[in-house]
């Protein structure tokens, strides 16, 4: 496996493995979802002929952070990252610095999906969609894949991301991948590794709320009442604050009354000063 920090050098890695090129974008210190990404993109790699080259990108974006201290926080170690990545099926790590990614500074052109990103997430993180948008079509032009791959748990990021290449055109098959989950229901990320142990045990109610909010909704009850039902639970569990739990549209985004196929329950919460996201499937 070869780490490189330049555009130059990952198309001199790439050049030099022909074939398809499988992009797995992470901001690092990986876990068993990131994994799951890289092992999706070594299979889809090991069935094509020419094999190509699976990329993983590792880079902590800063223009997707609307809280300074959040991203002075966000944890890293290249270290245990490339390892993860090596054992995954990793071919090539493209980690560039801040200065190759954003060679004019942070103040530049940014992307903006209407609507998709303006509800939920983007209430609540100003700015954070555009920065990923920016980001990710940055990496799109910089690694040229064929195939990119995006986890579920960010779902309404996956929604951004397919909104942007369906209107800019991008000719990138997109992947997403199940969310992975702890044994207690807990979805992996990297901000779970700031969870205080006592506050790590009350986290899973925040699975646990958004999951019986989707079997009350399937079964009939009101929506909004369900996501108040949920909000409520998180509350009584532990958790400090909720930003949000609705029941939406899993391709609009939108909030719906009735069931419908593709709906998701979406919610974001704090606890322990560690702000957490998830959804599941209705």
């Amino acid at each position: 496996m070869q780490v490189v920090r330049t555009p130059d050098e990952l198309s001199k890695a790439v050049l030099n493995r022909k074939g398809p090129v499988f992009l797995v974008p992470t901001m690092g210190y990986l876990h068993k979802g990131h994994a799951s990404l890289i092992r999706m993109a070594a299979k889809d790699r090991d069935e094509n002929k020419p094999k190509g080259t699976v990329v993983m990108s590792l880079f902590v974006n800063p223009t997707q952070f609307n809280d300074p201290q959040d991203l002075d926080k966000y944890p890293r170690d290249e270290e245990h990252d490339k390892r993860i990545a090596q054992e995954a099926g990793c071919d090539v790590i493209f980690a560039p610095p801040l200065e190759v990614v954003y060679p004019s500074g942070l103040q530049t052109t940014r992307i903006h999906v209407p609507k998709v990103s303006e509800r939920w997430e983007g209430e609540h993180r100003p700015g954070h969609f555009d920065g990923v948008a920016t980001i990710v079509a940055k990496l799109f032009h910089m690694v040229l894949p064929d195939y990119a791959y995006f986890g579920e748990k960010d779902w309404q990021q996956c929604r951004v991301i397919a909104k942007m290449v369906d209107d800019l055109n991008f000719p990138v098959y997109l992947k997403f991948g199940e969310t992975v989950r702890e044994d207690d229901g807990l979805a992996m990320s990297s901000r779970n590794a700031l969870l205080r142990p006592e506050v790590r045990l009350k986290a899973p109610a925040l699975h646990r709320a958004i999951s019986q909010a989707a079997k009350a909704f399937s079964e009939g009850r009101p929506a909004r009442i369900c996501e108040s039902d949920a909000a409520q639970a998180m509350l009584d569990a532990g958790f400090t604050k909720v930003d949000y739990v609705a029941i939406v549209d899993g391709m609009t985004l939108d909030p719906i009354d009735s069931p419908v196929p593709g709906v998701r329950v979406l919610a974001a919460a704090h606890i322990g000063g560690v702000r957490l996201i998830d959804n599941v499937a209705v």
